[in-house]
């Protein structure tokens, strides 16, 4: 029978204690329902292209998002995709489609991971079934082995043994169980391919079902992947002593970087909501160069390139469409031109 050995340190402690005040914050928020859609989409384009990545997907953030943005638009049916771009597009309808589950069992996880790597495996028919063949972990490039997986005959019993685990798990605080369950996953490796987005996915689905998934805001995946060797770390110091207290103090980290993060935006949001009253209405691209003019008192043109990674012409597109709502205005001429607030 599986179980877990880990101690509630002070920093575990202090972790919940923040995450449980700012997740108050976040659900006693008024938020508009266009700024509500924005956030939750920015949730999935952020996951999506970090939890990709993690796992080798070359696609930038900005491919990511004009990828979501064509898949809103209906215009994938112009596109001759790629294996990276397929990728991407599996783990934004595996977000989407998590409301879907009603619990997670083997046939959930089975159909996540089928939703995940349709289309991009050697071998399509292991899309949604348990690996049949050892697997190892390590360095390709230094051939340096860091982790041999469970046999694959085991594996479907270890999973049973993880889910009946979890299903007992009445009184664990939702954040630590979606921690252990994604350690003993990735432990388990019960896939070929795709098992640390199915993970993910995984812990995600859990904070969801434990009604602590803060109206689908957040992203876990970002925090991974801003230096994936920690994550790597964090995961290893748990294979090493059998002990999960590091990874938990990791993982519960990351919950709450991610939801300070969540914080800010809605701050924002609000903020510049009540400048205008609520009359007019911001997309994320604007509300960022708000930000910078707020923190910064100006901006020019050339720094909205750099913030929001556009083009010359798109980011002085973004400048008129605020100088147009009157939030804005220029100041001075040519190469020295700045915008402040009107």
């Amino acid at each position: 029978m599986f179980d877990a050995k880990f101690q509630y340190t002070n920093k575990i402690i202090n972790n919940l204690m923040e995450i449980s005040t700012i997740k108050e914050f976040i659900l006693n928020s008024q938020i508009l329902p266009s700024y509500d859609i924005l956030l939750r989409n920015k949730a999935i384009i952020t996951s999506s292209y970090n939890s990709t990545s993690i796992e080798g997907n070359p696609l930038d953030f900005k491919q990511v998002t004009k990828l979501f943005n064509l898949k809103q638009e209906n215009k994938l049916d112009e596109l001759k995709l790629n294996k990276s771009e397929i990728e991407v597009l599996n783990y934004f309808k595996t977000l989407e489609n998590l409301d879907n589950y009603e619990k997670i069992d083997e046939e959930t996880i089975l159909d996540i991971h089928k939703n995940i790597t349709e289309g991009t495996l050697k071998d399509p028919n292991m899309a949604g079934k348990f690996r049949d063949s050892p697997v190892v972990i390590g360095n390709i490039k230094t051939g340096q082995l860091n982790y041999v997986p469970p046999s694959p005959i085991k594996v479907p019993y270890l999973i049973r043994e993880l889910l009946d685990w979890a299903d007992v798990q009445e009184d664990l605080n939702p954040i630590i169980l979606a921690g252990i369950f994604h350690y003993e996953f990735v432990r388990i490796h019960p896939f070929v391919d795709g098992n640390g987005r199915n993970a993910r996915a995984l812990a995600t689905l859990i904070l969801l079902l434990k009604d602590f998934d803060i109206k689908r805001y957040f992203s876990l995946d970002e925090y991974y992947n801003q230096d994936r060797q920690s994550y790597y770390n964090a995961l290893q110091s748990a294979d090493k002593s059998q002990d999960l207290t590091e990874w938990l103090e990791y993982f519960s980290t990351g919950f709450l970087v991610s939801l300070s993060n969540v914080k800010k935006d809605i701050e924002s949001i609000s903020r510049f909501d009540i400048k205008m009253n609520g009359k007019i209405k911001l997309n994320e691209k604007e509300i960022k160069i708000l930000e910078f003019i707020e923190k910064n008192n100006s901006i020019k043109n050339k720094e909205v390139q750099d913030l929001l990674n556009l083009s010359a012409q798109r980011s002085h597109f973004y400048i008129n469409e605020l100088v147009k709502k009157g939030l804005i205005k220029s100041k001075g001429k040519g190469r020295s031109t700045v915008y402040i607030f009107k």
